[in-house]
């Protein structure tokens, strides 16, 4: 339902608080980046993860081209498989949801060990020719810088896939890992498992805001038929 912006309660003026996903938040100014929301899933409600990445914006001969990042629900959990035997103690390493880079990508740590899995769109920070990748690393991603995240100024880590702008992490793709060596770098197909199960799920929303229950803090709302008019 479209709000209605004259309104300072019950912005769809249905008298009930009906909704794809709700957030509560305490700033009414913008919905957060990331966090948990109680999203309904075919009629059953909940809890996701879901991450608002930024829009960007282009000009070219005197036209506006908008381009829309999606909105994805990550998961909170991710267990590793088909790492080669030089790396054997990663084998079924499970990874947990720790937070959001500078970029709003998620990233991982592995249970008990420090492993990451984050997205860096520059990792030795110099610029040129820069490869925006995913790596499995040993280093803790830094979360308020937006290239070379391990801040070692060199493309340093476990094994790397190359990124593809507005796509989460892939549940099973090629990746370039270091396999000791005797080995060196070698393609191998990893694969990502949720540990519940499930895939990766993507889809494109967009978030407006609403007062809800007599509560101070805001509620954050999906609204089918913005995100189908935002992006149709």
């Amino acid at each position: 339902s479209k709000p209605d912006v004259t309104r300072a309660h019950d912005l769809d003026a249905d008298g009930v608080c009906n909704y794809i996903a709700r957030i509560d938040s305490n700033d009414t100014r913008y919905p957060p980046t990331s966090g948990e929301w109680t999203m309904n899933c075919a009629g059953h409600f909940k809890q996701k993860f879901l991450i608002l990445l930024t829009t960007s914006s282009t000009v070219s001969q005197g036209t506006m081209t908008t381009t829309r990042a999606p909105v994805s629900t990550a998961p909170k959990s991710l267990m590793l498989s088909g790492a080669c035997a030089d790396r054997r103690a990663m084998k079924g390493l499970t990874y947990d949801l720790a937070g959001t880079s500078a970029d709003g990508w998620p990233f991982y740590k592995a249970k008990g060990v420090d492993e990451y899995i984050y997205h860096d769109a520059d990792c030795d920070g110099a610029g040129a020719n820069a490869l925006s990748l995913w790596v499995l690393d040993d280093s803790k991603p830094n979360t308020t810088a937006t290239r070379d995240l391990d801040g070692d100024g060199k493309c340093t880590y476990h094994a790397r896939l190359d990124s593809t702008g507005g796509k989460m992490l892939p549940t099973s793709a090629t990746w370039r890992m270091y396999c000791g060596p005797a080995e060196g770098w070698v393609s191998l197909d990893l694969t990502l498992k949720e540990a519940s199960g499930k895939d990766l799920v993507f889809g494109n929303t967009m978030v407006s805001s609403a007062e809800r229950g007599g509560m101070a803090a805001s509620v954050a709302v999906l609204s089918l038929a913005i995100m189908q008019a935002l992006f149709a």
